[in-house]
């Protein structure tokens, strides 16, 4: 019996996985013809996702839902480059060289969903369920970076200044900076690797201050 269970558990994992990509197209590519996200009714959202509005409701009870499931998976590859530089010990052996690897993939990552990432900061601005999902996952990432920091200042590698304090400031830095660039620059990508050499000195004169 239990094996069934795991077995149903995970065929609706995996079915609510398939609707959330295929809502994610859908939103993107509305978003895409220059609408803002508070002006699609989620009718028009779920029939360009193929779907009846009643079975639509039982993935995404309302809109801040769409926004925020639709989201969730897009911004994944976003924080995963900076995840792996702070998971990785060696990243300070690699100098700003690989801070400047981190940056360039999230800029990268932000640009493949950018429409739908400047309705995620917009909705945050007002919307306490957006801004709740969105600035938890940034303090999400930002406790397991001060905790990567805290092991390699035990390690003597990082100055103990070097505080929780100075790694949000970086982080809340490079989210504000990289946001504001796209969504200013568009499709123009001939000053990302100016912002790319910025941020990246700032972050490796911050975080690996006193790395061997």
């Amino acid at each position: 019996m239990g094996s069934v269970t795991r077995t149903q558990a995970g065929q609706t994992m995996q079915r609510r996985a398939e609707v959330t990509d295929r809502v994610l197209g859908a939103v993107e590519d509305l978003l895409g013809t220059g609408e803002r996200f508070t002006e699609l009714p989620v009718q028009r959202i779920a029939q360009r996702s193929g779907m009846s509005r009643t079975n639509f409701y039982q993935y995404f009870p309302n809109k801040s839902q769409v926004l925020i499931q639709v989201a969730d998976v897009a911004s994944k590859e976003f924080f995963a480059a900076p995840t792996s530089w702070f998971a990785d010990d060696a990243s300070l052996d690699a100098g700003v060289a690989g801070v400047q690897r981190a940056i360039a993939e999230m800029i990268a990552e932000f640009r493949k969903h950018w429409p739908l990432m400047r309705a995620l900061g917009e909705a945050a601005a007002y919307d306490a369920e957006v801004a709740e999902f969105w600035f938890g996952r940034i303090h999400e990432f930002i406790d397991f970076a001060a905790g990567r920091v805290q092991r390699w200042q035990t390690q003597g590698r990082v100055d103990d200044a070097v505080t929780t304090e100075s790694v949000a400031a970086v982080t809340w830095m490079v989210e504000r900076t990289i946001t504001q660039h796209i969504i200013g620059s568009g499709a123009d990508v001939s000053t990302d690797d100016q912002v790319v050499a910025a941020l990246s000195r700032t972050i490796w004169l911050t975080i690996a201050a006193g790395a061997d």
